[in-house]
């Protein structure tokens, strides 16, 4: 499948598939996880969410799995906040932040707005990627 709005095509590396959504960051799928990494200091907007929900689409051939996201140093437009991933796609999503502010946006997107699956927030990489292997 093709999607002409990505920037590069969908890779294969190994057990590794990616995409480029418009320079800002990388959607991979990597061992049933999707990782999203947001390049730092970019201001995502409804029009990349849109892309990262058609790359869910893309790299999972429907299939739900669990979804990491790094939102480190990245600022949300309140439209691309209103975005999120259909059930669909995605079982259960992680927040991977370092800051203060990273805490508030993930506290934001926990309070303010219906998700279709478990989501929690988490300091370190190793905790998130268990979570998100488990089954409870």
């Amino acid at each position: 499948m093709y999607y002409p709005h990505f920037k590069g095509s969908n890779r294969r590396r190994g057990h590794v598939r990616s995409i480029s959504i418009a320079d800002k960051g990388t959607l991979e799928l990597s061992d049933g996880i999707y990782r999203l990494r947001w390049n730092q200091g970019v201001t995502v907007e409804l029009e990349d969410t849109e892309r990262l929900v058609a790359g869910l689409d893309a790299l999972g051939d429907g299939k739900p799995l669990p979804l990491l996201i790094q939102v480190g140093g990245v600022t949300f437009t309140y439209a691309s906040r209103k975005v999120s991933p259909p059930a669909a796609h995605v079982s259960r999503i992680a927040l991977l932040g370092s800051s203060p502010v990273d805490q508030v946006i993930a506290l934001f997107l926990f309070r303010f707005y219906q998700l279709p699956c478990p989501i929690k927030y988490f300091t370190s990489l190793r905790p998130a990627l268990a979570w998100l292997r488990s089954r409870d």
